[in-house]
């Protein structure tokens, strides 16, 4: 079988699993050589792992943000009234984005989380689109100086939309496009994610067609946030549509997992390969 698509998959799926050495070594036997970091400013300055990913040929194509809070640090938030805050989270991105470059990576994920206190409930009501545009526009500068920076270091700010349950503000594609098309720099593109479009939008397929212009990575977990093929997302659709829009770039793996993960792995990566073969990408 010929594999004609390149594939990445997301390190934060293997953190609480296994070392980061293990991790590498098993993922050079099922044939993934290129990985998308975690975006821990704590932990990856280093030269011992620059010489791992060496030799192992292992590609860094970029750095996944860590937009919810844990234990090692608070969740970047940049739509948000407190400017303590907002320059934490500015920092962090500006971080992430040398981390990217000092491994070579090219992308980097954005999501805007919001401190804003809202009348609503989150989990039940979505915010009017109206009010939803007029915060959206705010975020324009701030992302526009971020882009900035980043552009110095060659890095592309992907801005990845979640899903209601993370933020009501950017939860979907058509919110994202919004602030793309607003914002207008090369620089800064969208990513999309099939575990938040399940939720969120109506149809896969015009999705990423609308988004075609702007859409530079993609995410690829199931319905159950496991590998592609075990859970109901239709992935013969979206890889059709990936096909008719010409996509070339990487698609990303982001797959919860357990210590029993190689099985899962090569199950969900013969699943995509047998649709990518179909459609000849």
């Amino acid at each position: 079988m010929i594999y004609l698509v390149k594939f990445s998959i997301t390190i934060d799926s293997f953190r609480k699993i296994e070392s980061l050495e293990n991790t590498i070594t098993n993922l050079v036997e099922l044939g993934i050589n290129n990985i998308e970091l975690s975006g821990d400013p704590s932990n990856f300055y280093s030269k011992s792992m620059l010489e791992l990913f060496n030799t192992f040929s292992i590609s860094i194509l970029g750095v996944s943000g860590k937009w919810t809070s844990s234990k090692e640090m608070k969740s970047p938030i940049l739509l948000t009234s407190d400017p303590h805050i907002l320059s934490y989270s500015k920092n962090y991105v500006k971080e992430c984005i040398k981390i990217c470059n000092f491994y070579g990576g090219s992308i980097f994920n954005i999501c805007l989380l919001s401190d804003y206190e809202l009348k609503i409930d989150w989990n039940h009501a979505m915010i009017p689109n109206k009010e939803k545009k007029k915060l959206l526009k705010r975020s324009i500068s701030i992302l526009s100086e971020l882009t900035d920076f980043s552009k110095d270091f060659g890095v592309y700010l992907l801005l990845e939309p979640l899903n209601r349950y993370s933020t009501p503000f950017c939860c979907n594609t058509a919110d994202a496009i919004f602030v793309t098309s607003n914002l207008n720099n090369d620089y800064f593109s969208i990513l999309l994610d099939t575990y938040h479009m399940n939720i969120e939008e109506k149809d896969f397929s015009d999705s990423i067609i609308k988004s075609k212009k702007f859409l530079k990575h993609i995410h690829f977990s199931d319905s159950n946030r496991k590998m592609p093929g075990f859970g109901h997302i239709n992935f013969d659709s979206i890889l059709n549509t990936l096909k008719k829009i010409y996509y070339n770039d990487y698609i990303g793996l982001e797959p919860i997992l357990d210590r029993n993960y190689k099985g899962e792995i090569m199950q969900g990566i013969t699943f995509l390969n047998k649709l990518c073969n179909k459609y000849k990408i």
